[in-house]
């Protein structure tokens, strides 16, 4: 595939059916998202990888967090959860230094969408989120985020990887100077 076509291609897909994905395909396209490019060469970002078989737990995980007085968007939450094909869990290191911190934070976003482009090459469907559960003390323990990082993202992952096409609203898009 080309690097045109992945791009234009490429959807977030929300809507979940049961599936599973080749390990494989998933090691492959995290280690070449590897090559994003950013600055220093700080490669600021780890993945915490949920498998399938630990999708509920991650589920109920961040529902007691999001939905701890809503029974029923708990459940439907944990449901959905276990129909991923897993997880991954974009975690990185905050620097104090201002420059620095935006230079990371920006490596990785590109990281994490150099991550679904290669995901999608793979066969493999994917939906970046970013949720304030992810922010949460308890969600860094559990997941073991070190005090001097934070949860930037996760992937969602699925085999379903065709969604419609929402156009664009690229009007005034360049400027000149």
């Amino acid at each position: 595939m080309e690097l045109k076509q992945a791009i234009k291609e490429r959807r977030s897909i929300k809507q979940y059916e049961d599936t599973i994905v080749e390990d494989s395909l998933v090691t492959e396209a995290i280690e070449l998202a590897t090559y994003t490019p950013n600055h220093g060469m700080r490669e600021p970002w780890r993945v915490i990888w949920v498998k399938k078989e630990r999708l509920e737990a991650f589920g109920t995980l961040f529902a007691d967090i999001a939905f701890k007085n809503d029974e029923e968007k708990h459940r439907l939450h944990v449901e959905t959860a276990k129909k991923l094909a897993g997880v991954l869990v974009i975690v990185g290191k905050r620097d104090r230094r201002q420059k620095e911190n935006l230079e990371d934070v920006l490596a990785i976003g590109g990281f994490m969408q150099t991550l679904c482009l290669a995901l999608y090459e793979n066969g493999i469907g994917s939906c970046i989120k970013t949720q304030p559960p992810y922010l949460n003390p308890k969600m860094n323990e559990s997941l073991n985020v070190h005090g001097d990082e934070m949860i930037y993202g996760v992937v969602y992952l699925t085999a379903q990887t065709e969604a419609a096409f929402k156009a664009r609203k690229n009007e005034g898009l360049i400027s000149e100077f």
